[in-house]
């Protein structure tokens, strides 16, 4: 791997969870030591120590680097009046931008095994809550009628897996891309798309 001119001064926590993102991806969670971070970051192994306790809270830092952003626009998004399913490609849309334009390799952070062990519960909830997001605005959409008949949990995890499109940069499709395939599949009359499309790219959010 090759780093800008800018990367000596960053932040020593930001060029741990960089290096550490691109790591997991590559040699898995398991397969990632601290050692490795530590050579690849170069600094020595204790330096690591001084910003994370051990290896798992690197990972729980990248998890919730992950899912901050998108929860926080949810609730964002509650206050706002608009139909559903406007509400659900603005936070689609900008949930996945939010991770395909991070340093830190986030949507692969989010598909990594080790994360569903039972030492990362409170991780596991945040994602979930992801989840949750996606099932209460399909089931909002599917009582407005713009939402087809579909089971909403289904739903959500099928809209959750096409995160996993951006988990590798070489070949990760665009956000807005991806969202607009979602929603087409959702919509009960997809020539509305466009509409829905353009009134979401116009929502106004508080603040």
């Amino acid at each position: 791997m090759s780093h800008s001119s800018d990367w000596d001064v960053q932040p020593t926590s930001v060029r741990i969870l960089t290096t550490a993102a691109e790591l997991f991806a590559v040699q898995g969670y398991s397969g990632t030591s601290t050692r490795d971070i530590a050579t690849r970051v170069g600094v020595q192994q204790p330096a690591i120590y001084k910003h994370f306790a051990a290896k798992d809270d690197i990972l729980i830092a990248l998890v919730r680097s992950a899912v901050d952003r998108p929860l926080a626009l949810a609730e964002e998004l509650r206050a706002v009046s608009a139909p559903a399913v406007v509400k659900l490609h603005r936070w689609l849309t900008e949930s996945l931008r939010h991770l395909h334009d991070s340093p830190y390799l986030l949507a692969s952070i989010l598909t990594t095994p080790e994360l569903w062990q039972d030492r990362f519960t409170e991780e596991q909830q945040l994602v979930h809550r992801l989840e949750q997001v996606i099932a209460d605005l399909v089931a909002a959409g599917r009582r407005e009628g713009d939402i087809r008949r579909i089971d909403t949990t289904a739903a959500a995890r099928l809209v959750m897996a096409l995160f996993d499109v951006l988990a590798v940069p070489q070949t990760a499709v665009n956000p807005a891309d991806i969202a607009e395939f979602a929603l087409a599949g959702l919509l009960s009359n997809p020539t509305r798309l466009p509409e829905f499309i353009h009134t979401a790219d116009e929502l106004a959010l508080p603040g």
